[in-house]
């Protein structure tokens, strides 16, 4: 009952994000938009979103190493590809990287080794994320009338660093776990202990850590480039430097999991942003809908390949990992 508000709730906040957009635009011209959008450049963005999915996979690969026996490259596409379609289904970005750490743990029963290595994939794309704003910003800043850029980027990337330094700091997890036990929840202390050690282990493994760092900032310029490849198919001149400022922003508003998948948040963002800077409403749309068109499009096959994963128990077992994990 619970899960089912909730879904209510993030599908009445998309509308709203929607109805403030469509408020916004004139559906006539935004028909035009679309229309005159070249679809051989469109089908490249596509390519180009994937290719950054398929990067993605040999970073996860490379953080597995230290921590636990690896899968076979086509099982981890596999499940790489699976959590993108729960990532719409159970549409929280933690839903798809919960069933990612489930099926790449399964076999060992390795589920904090795998934790571990899942949670960095995702904080290595996100320091690379942080690392190119900071530096677009330093080298051209960008200023908004009703938003502080700089400020926005520069907080977010503050607080990213506060959660690394809580997430490697074994001194805070022993405190933390004795608390549980005072707690009596031997259990929880045990497995935040497992997660602990992991951590530990691979802090001292900096090869992995800085080829980690490198595969996420060739990953997130391929992001930024899906963009600003996407704007050129519909016929967007637009420096650059904007896409580098502008597209993490927008990923960080996405992941904020009050919408269903980002989606909504995404296309107000894309208004909000890019509109600020003379890109017609219709076209920020335009752009805003057709990332969240494709994200969708990219995760279709891992629902199919969840058919020949999946057991019976799996989705009991991953709908009682999720709340450990949160």
């Amino acid at each position: 009952m619970k899960g089912k508000l909730i879904a209510l709730l993030k599908l009445a906040v998309t509308v709203l994000f929607f109805y403030l957009v469509a408020r916004k635009i004139e559906l006539r011209q935004f028909g035009t938009v679309m229309r005159e959008a070249r679809l051989g450049v469109l089908a490249a963005a596509f390519a180009v979103l994937w290719l950054g999915h398929y990067i993605c996979i040999f970073r996860w690969r490379l953080l597995m190493r230290p921590l636990m026996p690896v899968h076979p490259f086509p099982r981890l596409f596999g499940i790489y590809c699976i959590g993108l379609f729960f990532n719409l289904t159970f549409p929280t970005a933690v839903g798809g990287d919960v069933v990612k750490m489930y099926y790449a743990g399964k076999p060992t029963r390795l589920y904090a080794q795998s934790f571990a290595a899942t949670f960095l994939d995702r904080d290595a794309g996100m320091l690379a994320m942080m690392i190119i704003a900071c530096t677009a910003l330093w080298v051209h800043p960008v200023r908004l009338p009703n938003l502080d850029v700089p400020l926005v980027i520069w907080l977010s990337f503050a607080a990213f660093i506060a959660l690394n330094v809580a997430v490697f700091a074994p001194a805070l997890h022993r405190r933390f776990t004795s608390g549980l036990r005072a707690l009596r929840a031997d259990g929880l202390a045990a497995r935040v202990d497992a997660v602990s050690r992991a951590f530990e282990r691979i802090r001292t493994h900096w090869d992995v850590l800085a080829g980690a760092l490198a595969i996420s900032l060739v990953n997130q310029i391929l992001v930024i480039a899906f963009a600003w490849v996407l704007a050129e198919g519909l016929n967007i001149d637009l420096p650059f430097v904007y896409y580098l400022v502008f597209i993490p922003i927008i990923t960080l508003i996405s992941m904020i999991p009050i919408s269903l998948n980002g989606m909504g948040l995404r296309e107000y963002a894309f208004v909000s942003l890019f509109g600020a800077v003379g890109v017609p409403l219709e076209s920020c749309m335009a752009m805003g809908l057709l990332t969240s068109v494709f994200l969708v499009l990219s995760a279709i096959p891992g629902g199919v390949l969840y058919v020949f994963f999946r057991e019976r128990r799996d989705l009991e077992r991953v709908a009682a990992l999720r709340p450990e994990i949160s």
